[in-house]
């Protein structure tokens, strides 16, 4: 069976439908139904939907190359410091993933919206879940008694350059979120937000992609074929930049979930595998086989996530790009870092500059 969620979402609106707040609220009480979960996902018409707002382009196209950075802003909570870190590196396009808009965590306030007059930019924003709570079980504590505005979280692209095309790929819709055993209850899927741009006079296609954390390496890899298959009908042999938040932790969250030292045997193993993890990840055989690279792409054997001090987690690199048909200079980390040295973020930010070849 075929769904509309088979084939790239093409709907730009000036505001996303929104998700009343007494539905929300109905929805928070159960049950959780995978069935429900289906008609939800069908009929909210937010999920089907591309905004656009922001400031009008200024710019048509770029002369000879365009950088970028990639980041998974952690709801964009910590929105000035972040703000503050784009505008120092003067980025042509910025693609951000877990974006809020009128969540109580950030203040109900619409965060892309507000960071695109910062930069001074137009933006593109697609809702990836519908929160039906507060989020997870630390900002339920902090929040208590709050009422989310808008309850959207999702991802975004944000440029003073003509965003063309625009286009949105549910990569999923299992419907894992949808219920209390992972304490935060959510309608959605993990999410591709795209537009081409013009550089050199060539279309360049960019793809802003979150996978899912709490799968398997498989899953991953389904997830990606499926984002790749999509990504080739709209631009069939051409040039392509794909990064985000692919999750490459090497291991499934079910096995980690149930015995915490599985993980901890596997990097006695190989201590590199959070670092290098291609050969416990098919997303990476995927990738290769429809001509990206990923290794001109990326810092090897840098961590891109992001611990307070005294995390005992171990570091990992499961933030990527990767690129077909053009040239990579200059791939650099940007780290996430606060002025008192806390994390703005527990993922940091990847920068590359790119050319058609």
């Amino acid at each position: 069976m075929t769904h509309w969620s088979d084939r790239p979402l093409t709907e730009v609106v000036r505001q996303l439908t929104p998700v009343a707040a007494d539905l929300r609220a109905a929805l928070f009480k159960g049950p959780f139904l995978p069935e429900s979960h289906d008609a939800l996902f069908d009929g909210l018409p937010a999920l089907r939907q591309i905004e656009a707002g922001g400031r009008q382009p200024s710019r048509g196209s770029l002369a000879t190359s365009a950088r970028l950075i990639f980041w998974n802003v952690e709801r964009l909570r910590h929105l000035e410091a972040i703000a503050g870190h784009l505008k120092a590196h003067r980025p042509d396009v910025v693609l951000l993933s877990e974006v809020d808009r009128g969540m109580a965590r950030t203040g109900n306030t619409d965060r892309v919206a507000i960071l695109s007059e910062r930069l001074q930019m137009g933006f593109l924003y697609a809702a990836e879940f519908v929160e039906l709570g507060l989020g997870d079980v630390h900002e339920q504590r902090d929040h208590a008694g709050e009422v989310n505005a808008a309850g959207f979280h999702g991802a975004a692209i944000l440029s003073d350059l003509a965003l063309q095309a625009p286009a949105l790929i549910r990569i999923e819709r299992r419907g894992e979120w949808f219920g209390l055993d992972r304490h935060e209850p959510r309608v959605g899927s993990t999410i591709a937000l795209l537009a081409f741009i013009a550089v050199a006079g060539e279309p360049v296609l960019m793809v802003n992609v979150h996978l899912e954390s709490h799968c398997d390496p498989q899953t991953r890899a389904a997830d990606m074929r499926n984002i790749l298959q999509m990504v080739e009908g709209l631009a069939p042999a051409g040039r392509v930049v794909m990064g985000g938040d692919f999750n490459t932790s090497t291991i499934s969250y079910v096995e980690r979930l149930a015995n915490p030292r599985v993980l901890i045997e596997a990097l006695e193993q190989d201590p590199m595998r959070l670092m290098r993890p291609e050969p416990h990840e098919p997303l990476f055989a995927e990738a290769a086989a429809m001509g990206y690279d990923w290794k001109a792409c990326n810092l090897a054997d840098q961590p891109t996530t992001r611990r307070p001090a005294g995390s005992i987690r171990p570091p990992a690199k499961i933030d990527w790009v990767f690129t077909r048909g053009l040239v990579v200079t200059d791939p650099a980390i940007l780290p996430a870092v606060l002025p008192d040295g806390t994390p703005a973020s527990d993922h940091e930010g990847l920068m590359l500059t790119v050319a058609p070849d």
